[in-house]
């Protein structure tokens, strides 16, 4: 029960930190809002405004991307496309990665402490992962398919024999392409290249096909067995 509770209250202190963050943000903004508001403005005048405080606003970003990678169902999508909102595909991308990998590698650690007390059934996800041939491969490609929470992953990669090191690496690794997907999607937006927003969204859909390769990989596996 103690390490449950510990998990919840990591959960419940990342909530509290997130609605934190986001008010800051929100308030730090504000300029923004008022712009928004103009029955006329210039996409040029609004682009300046949103990204004209890119120093501090790293220190709150970061941080939110962490906590919503840590959140079970948080929209980690919304904050990384506001990242590339705020902060360019460069940076935003850059920030994105930094802050998904952070979170979900703080969430392996704690799952991995309560997963020896966990009595529920594993989800259909975690147990395929748990069954691959290449165990790695499907960690990759659950935390590069938009759509899949995180925080099942995250438990899957914890219940595969991997060492810490090979489990960041493709943590690491399988978060970029979303974080950077994401990025340039929320610059497409701000910037109104809405051609380039669609082309990342049809991308995003393409990636959808890599989850049949955790059950192709699963399907080999159990021939060889």
């Amino acid at each position: 029960m103690k390490l449950t509770s510990n998990k919840q209250r990591l959960i419940g202190i990342a909530v509290v930190v997130a609605v934190l963050l986001i008010g800051i943000l929100i308030y730090r903004y504000h300029g923004t809002w008022t712009l928004l508001r103009e029955r006329v403005f210039s996409q040029d005048a609004i682009v300046a405004q949103v990204r004209q405080h890119r120093a501090v606003d790293i220190l709150l970003v970061v941080p939110l991307l962490i906590c919503f990678s840590i959140i079970p169902g948080a929209p980690v999508a919304m904050i990384s496309v506001v990242a590339g909102i705020c902060f360019g595909k460069g940076l935003g991308a850059v920030l994105n990665i930094i802050g998904i990998t952070l979170g979900n590698l703080i969430a392996q650690r704690f799952f991995g402490r309560v997963s020896e007390r966990r009595t529920k059934e594993p989800s259909k996800l975690v147990a395929q992962i748990g069954r691959m041939r290449h165990p790695l491969l499907g960690i990759m490609i659950g935390y590069t398919v938009p759509f899949i929470p995180t925080s099942l992953v995250s438990l899957a990669a914890v219940e595969t024999a991997v060492t810490p090191r090979q489990l960041a690496l493709a943590t690491f690794v399988g978060s970029i392409p979303t974080a950077v997907i994401y990025a340039w999607g929320g610059d497409a937006l701000i910037t109104a290249h809405f051609k380039k927003a669609l082309v990342l969204a049809v991308i995003v859909v393409l990636l959808l096909g890599l989850i049949g390769l955790i059950y192709r990989d699963r399907r080999r596996d159990a021939k060889v067995e």
